[in-house]
């Protein structure tokens, strides 16, 4: 097994290095007509939130009237995994001219090294965790020796902390994110006793901690599900019907799959991931500290007992966390934040021209 994912590692990484090395941003020294934020982002069509939130906000700025793209690299390339119109360009015939706005991921931060004097850029950082997963030194050197780079926007209080820690110098924008409320909603069927969790990340730690329930005897009468390979649709609609969720995030940038859960009207138990100590709270979930199965398997199980007590207790506090989650993760608040950054950072003079601007 060991071997197997070394072998998979190796081959995943050699990818990457690939798709990286053909990355080549086409700049002009012509000012933009119209300015536009460019986000680069990978060529990746499996649910992923970091890419859903990409281009919702491309979404939003377009709508508030701020031209903005989905920037891919393969012509025609979009990701299918979920409805969208938004608007997508792409490497080979786009030109980032001088006023329009590059944004580059945690993980392609070392791109914006690469680019010539003149270029602004962000770095939107939806995962303060991943900053280092580049060589150190080059992370350094795109934070701090490019005067081009008008500073990082991050999803969480955590990742604000991370990020303002290691770059003292950085300009850091906080903005919130929202739950889609039409899909991730309570539902109005009475609960069946399902336990449900994502696998694609974690997916050992909750095998260990349903094999210390079930040798415990805890789960009789409950069905166990494995939320894999969903669409965002289907996604919601298992989540409606779930009285416990466990989440397995170690190392969030935010945490979508329990606030999502929280939405839907699930008890949430398990990991915070760090980020996830702003919505996790005690009042209506059971928050454990990562890494820590013991915790976790004996959280669920209260929460077991609780229901068989009391019938509808879960679905009682996930009314509680439904309530908190979507008045914090609102679409009005994330719309509000995204449109105002970016206005803000679109409205800085553009690199080159403080001088002309001056005179």
């Amino acid at each position: 097994m060991d071997s197997a994912r070394r072998v998979y590692r190796l081959v995943s990484s050699s990818i990457e290095r690939h798709r990286r090395d053909k990355v080549v941003i086409s700049t002009g020294t012509a000012p933009s007509d119209r300015p536009t934020v460019y986000f680069l982002t990978p060529d990746f069509d499996r649910p992923s939130g970091g890419i859903r939130v990409i281009y919702r906000h491309v979404d939003i700025l377009n709508a508030a009237g701020i031209p903005a793209a989905v920037l891919h690299q393969e012509p025609k390339f979009r990701a299918t995994w979920f409805p969208n119109q938004t608007r997508i360009a792409n490497l080979s015939d786009t030109i980032v001219k001088r006023g329009d706005l590059l944004v580059v991921g945690e993980l392609d931060v070392d791109i914006g090294s690469r680019l010539p004097a003149g270029t602004r850029h962000v770095v939107f950082n939806q995962n303060a965790h991943m900053t280092w997963v580049r060589s150190g030194e080059q992370v350094t050197l795109a934070y701090y020796d490019k005067p081009d780079l008008l500073g990082a926007v991050v999803v969480s209080r955590h990742n604000e902390q991370i990020v303002q820690y290691a770059f003292p110098r950085l300009a850091v924008h906080r903005i919130h994110l929202s739950i889609d409320p039409v899909v991730f909603r309570l539902g109005d069927a009475p609960r069946e006793r399902t336990l449900c969790y994502m696998p694609r990340r974690g997916g050992g730690d909750a095998r260990s901690v349903l094999a210390m329930l079930e040798s415990r005897g805890l789960l009789r009468g409950w069905t166990v599900r494995a939320l894999d390979n969903l669409s965002e649709q289907e996604v919601g609609e298992q989540l409606r019907n779930t009285c416990i969720f466990l989440s397995l995030s170690h190392h969030e940038g935010f945490g979508l799959p329990p606030a999502e859960a929280m939405a839907c009207g699930a008890f949430v138990v398990g990991y915070h991931g760090f980020s996830g100590r702003e919505f996790l709270l005690p009042e209506f979930s059971s928050p454990v500290e990562p890494g820590d199965l013991l915790t976790f398997a004996r959280m669920v199980e209260a929460a077991l007992r609780q229901e068989s007590v009391n019938p509808g207790w879960c679905q009682e506090k996930g009314r509680q966390a439904s309530a908190f989650i979507r008045q914090a993760c609102s679409p009005e608040r994330e719309r509000e934040d995204v449109r105002d950054l970016y206005a803000h950072l679109l409205s800085r003079v553009a690199p080159g021209r403080e001088h002309a601007a001056q005179a």
